[in-house]
Order: structure tokens, then sequence, then C-alpha cells
């Protein structure tokens, strides 16, 4: 049996929800596997469009690749949906075979402090690197979640008080439209 280390979620400046080990974990070490509903391509599809029709502006997503399929972990998950990008992080994901089934191990890349947040690079796979704007802080920023190498940089973009509150209230529309449809 491998021994995983103890995380617990919280909330991490600037990005929301992110997963912090209560350990020390060297390097090389199996931190989480990243589990949810294994989907295929077509209901993959499906779901982001009803996400994206539904929440214009929560570009919040929990599907990740496995070889020919998905893990949506959006509602069926672990802990490690809870782990942040980053543009410098202290994991990686390593697909691997367990008994002829591919799973996605979540492993770090140096050691890891007790209290320290966990990241890995979602190298998101998208024409829409503008919609994923990153905000890890690292002196290596690309300013986007999507993968590439440096040809891909974008200019980073701060959302202004404005911005924020035009996006509340256009969601708080939404959500009463939909709430007299139900």
């Amino acid at each position: 049996m491998i021994k995983i280390p103890k995380c617990q979620p919280r909330r991490e400046r600037g990005k929301g929800w992110g997963l912090v080990t209560l350990e020390f974990v060297p390097k090389g070490k199996l931190v989480q596997e990243y589990v949810g509903e294994v989907i295929d391509e077509k209901e993959k599809e499906n779901r982001l469009q009803l996400w994206n029709k539904e929440h214009p502006y929560d570009a919040n997503y929990y599907i990740m690749g496995l070889g020919k399929l998905y893990i949506d972990a959006r509602v069926f998950a672990n802990q490690s949906r809870f782990i942040n990008h980053s543009c410098d992080p202290n994991c990686k994901v390593v697909s691997i075979n367990v008994k002829g089934r591919v799973r996605n191990g979540i492993y770090s890349l140096k050691d890891i402090q007790a209290g320290e947040f966990l990241s890995y690079d979602y190298h998101f796979d998208t024409s829409q690197g503008e919609r994923f704007v990153c905000r890890c802080g690292a002196p290596n920023c690309r300013g986007t979640m999507k993968g590439g190498g440096k040809g891909d940089i974008v200019a980073k973009k701060t959302l202004t008080w404005k911005e924020i509150k035009a996006q509340y209230e256009a969601d708080k529309i939404f959500l009463a439209e939909k709430k007299g449809t139900d």
C-alpha cells in the first residue's frame, strides 16, 4: 500500500482554493492521484459546452486527459482537484499503468515543506489561452495556463474592479433567470 502525504484544502491568496501538504514530501514521491468520473471525448465536449453556457464567467474546469479518455473531477473527486496551476510547479502529472489501467499520479518535483501549496503546470490544450489567465506569480510565468513553450507568452491581465463587478452582476442576472426556469 502506497502512503500518500496528508493534505488539506485551504484558500490560496488570489487563486481561490488550493491544497497544502501537512507533512514534508520528498522529491519524486506520489502526492495524490487525480481521480474523478472517466468520460469520453463527446461527453467532455458536452459538459464543457454546458458549463460555459451556465457559467459564462467561471473558467474553473476539473477535466484532465487520461490517454484517449478524460477524468472529470467536478462532482466525483478527491483532494487533488484543489491543486492549482503554476508555471514553476512543485509537482507534475505522470500517467502510469496500474494492472492494465492508465492512472494519473501527481508526483513531487522537489522537496516540499509542510504547509506549502501543491501545484502543477496544467498545460491546457486550448486556443483560448487568454481566457485562462495565470496568477502563479512565478518569475517565469507565461501569463496563461495554456500549455506550450515560451512562444505562447501572452500579456498578463488583471481584472479591474469594474470588470469584476460587471461579471458579478451578470452572474446574478443569470442565476435569477435560471431560478425562474426551475
